[in-house]
């Protein structure tokens, strides 16, 4: 064994002693209250299934009033962007909602599959009864116990046990009154939940069309307590009732600042679940949304843009420019979306339970290997992760077919080569095989268009 070869492995073990410390140091038992093996909450934080801390920084991803293509291809696009989860904003499978391909259980599926291929913790809501008050009946249709009883459907049920690891389950977009209601209501909507058998944590959207803290500050942690898996985590939406403090606000508005601050003081497990960029009509977004992002990463207090791709005529709604064309490079994000896709990459941490075990990494992990994400592959974009290899030591990238055939060969001239687009390409089995003139590494991928 060479001397530098030597070094090398003395380097890598103290590199992973080092890493091993620091995420036994950071992990935390579950509650004894908690039976899933997902994420938890525990005194005023939110912790994934490794026991470690998780800040949801992302966005939503408004997948259901888009095509499919433009809305699957919106997961791989996010995870580059340096998001670590991301909210996917659907509907149920009522009939009034046949005009949405995201009102089909299976394709509500695959986006949770598309989010985790892609290591984004998924939160899936719906969209159904936004602004609605009444549990059972409401005036205009908006009943909490439409979404409550397509949750607790089997499939839902389903999709929650085979992804309870990651999926966040928010009940019900922006529903409720800001009273007592809000709390009655959501009592009814955890016991029929836990019931079903969703153990996911599970998120509940502020009453107020979203926007009142006064129900989560009221009512949050009666509703904490009365859940049997002490696992709620609740959202608020900044837009027409905030204010930032360089601003003065009207007597109805809110300070972000002042609540953020009083969320953290009474430990009350809080996300800003949306908020836009200036520019928004009626008043929506006078605030200042850098401020609102800057007080969110000094408490600890994840946040989520609305959104990654809403509308191209909405574009202080926007991160991508035009969600038809995706994330390549820079040029394809709005002036806003430069400034967020930058906060993502300096503040969110990938949620530690997409690690290969949940409190070490195992032996292979020191092997060399190249992972592929998502794989199977539902969009045009590949990931490549180079593990304990240097991208830089091969020279071409060959895709081979079953039939040993090559059907696309790519130079990689010095490049490192972290993302493919592999447009065109069919479904089925290829071999992705990474070369120089001396070594050769072959891996598998599947292609489901």
């Amino acid at each position: 064994m060479t001397n530098m070869i030597k070094h090398r492995l003395f380097y890598l073990a103290i590199l992973l002693a080092f890493s091993l410390t620091e995420i036994a140091n950071a992990q935390v038992s579950r509650p004894g209250s908690g039976t899933g093996k997902g994420c938890f909450v525990l005194d005023g934080k939110l912790y994934d299934a490794s026991g470690n801390e998780f800040i949801p920084i992302g966005a939503n991803t408004a997948v259901y009033w888009q095509s499919e293509a433009n809305g699957i291809k919106s997961f791989p696009d996010i995870k580059k962007s340096g998001a670590n989860c991301v909210r996917i904003i659907s509907v149920t499978n009522n009939s009034a909602n046949t005009w949405s391909w995201q009102s089909n259980f299976t394709k509500q599926k695959a986006c949770v599959k598309a989010s985790v291929d892609n290591k984004l913790i998924p939160i899936l809501e719906f969209h159904d009864v936004t602004c609605g008050n009444g549990y059972d009946n409401d005036a205009e249709g908006k009943n909490l116990k439409k979404c409550v009883d397509y949750w607790c459907t089997p499939n839902l049920v389903s999709l929650c046990k085979e992804y309870e690891k990651y999926l966040i389950v928010n009940v019900a977009n922006e529903w409720g009154p800001g009273n007592v209601g809000w709390c009655d209501s959501y009592k009814k909507a955890i016991t029929a939940m836990r019931a079903a058998g969703i153990k996911n944590t599970i998120l509940i959207d502020a009453g107020g069309c979203g926007q009142n803290p006064t129900t989560i500050i009221n009512f949050g942690q009666e509703l904490l307590n009365f859940d049997p898996e002490q696992n709620i985590l609740f959202s608020i939406h900044f837009y027409g009732g905030w204010m930032t403090k360089e601003k003065s606000k009207a007597s109805w508005q809110y300070y972000v600042e002042d609540y953020l601050q009083m969320f953290k003081t009474k430990k009350l497990p809080v996300i800003v679940g949306e908020f836009g960029w200036t520019g928004a009509p009626d008043n929506f977004t006078l605030y200042d949304p850098k401020t609102i992002i800057s007080e969110c990463n000094k408490q600890g207090i994840g946040w989520l843009f609305w959104a990654w791709n809403s509308n191209p005529t909405e574009t202080y709604y926007d991160i991508v420019a035009d969600y038809t064309q995706g994330y390549s490079t820079v040029s394809d994000l709005t002036l806003h979306g430069q400034y967020i896709v930058q906060q993502f990459k300096e503040n969110a941490k990938e949620a530690t339970s997409f690690l290969p075990t949940s409190a070490f990494f195992p032996e292979y992990e020191l092997k060399k290997s190249i992972l592929l994400y998502p794989n199977p592959l539902t969009c045009n974009a590949l990931n490549i992760e180079y593990r304990n290899m240097e991208s830089a030591d091969f020279t071409r990238i060959e895709i081979k077919n079953i039939f040993g055939q090559t059907v696309k060969n790519i130079q990689m001239d010095g490049n490192i080569s972290t993302q493919l687009i592999l447009n065109s390409m069919a479904s089925g089995t290829y071999f992705i095989c990474f070369k120089n003139d001396n070594k050769s590494y072959t891996s598998k991928l599947v292609i489901n268009n």
